[in-house]
């Protein structure tokens, strides 16, 4: 929660201050649009809708998108929809919220804030190693479910079986578990 207030003050700092002082800088009352020089009216429109989406989408919105690419088979550097690799296909489900993931599993664990295993949530994100990545990051999953006894299942794009739910009580996931993100504002 103390997390929640500190995120949710920065951003809305952040969104609040920078169009107030666009509009200063250019001279402009609140009421006024911000226009480009061309004279057309600044589309906004990306940066306040991710925002929003941070906010507003949730755990299950995530996962009714990941469940409509379920099968969808698994390719090295596809980014969707017709086939995936790990990370283009928490990318691609994350954008279809509106909300811009890194492209790489690697670069989407420096993304939102780190939480413990016993925190994730579903629509968290999970990282595990690979056989490739040694120590380090190199596959991605969404969190799914979580159980009672605080393991979870994850959907990702699995090299063998392409998009599919997983659990992380598996030997392999288990040994290879990194750390998990959370991207949404609860």
């Amino acid at each position: 929660m103390f997390f929640k207030k500190i995120i949710t003050s920065v951003f809305v700092s952040t969104f609040m201050f920078l169009p107030a002082t666009m509009m200063a800088e250019n001279n402009q009352e609140a009421s006024e649009p911000i226009q480009e020089e061309s004279g057309e009216p600044m589309d906004f429109y990306d940066e306040s809708s991710e925002f929003e989406a941070l906010f507003n989408v949730t755990g299950e919105d995530i996962l009714k998108t990941a469940e409509r690419y379920m099968g969808t088979p698994y390719r090295m550097g596809a980014t969707g929809p017709t086939r995936f690799d790990c990370s283009g296909f928490t990318s691609y489900v994350y954008k279809k919220q509106n909300i811009q993931l890194n492209r790489t599993s690697r670069d989407q664990y420096t993304q939102g804030v780190s939480i413990n295993k016993d925190e994730v949530r579903p629509g968290d994100l999970v990282f595990f190693g690979s056989r490739r990545s040694g120590k380090g990051v190199g596959h991605v999953g969404i969190v799914y479910s979580v159980e009672d006894d605080g393991s979870f299942k994850f959907v990702h794009a699995s090299c063998k079986h392409g998009v599919t739910i997983s659990r992380s009580t598996d030997e392999y996931y288990t040994r290879m578990y990194r750390g998990a993100r959370r991207i949404l504002a609860y």
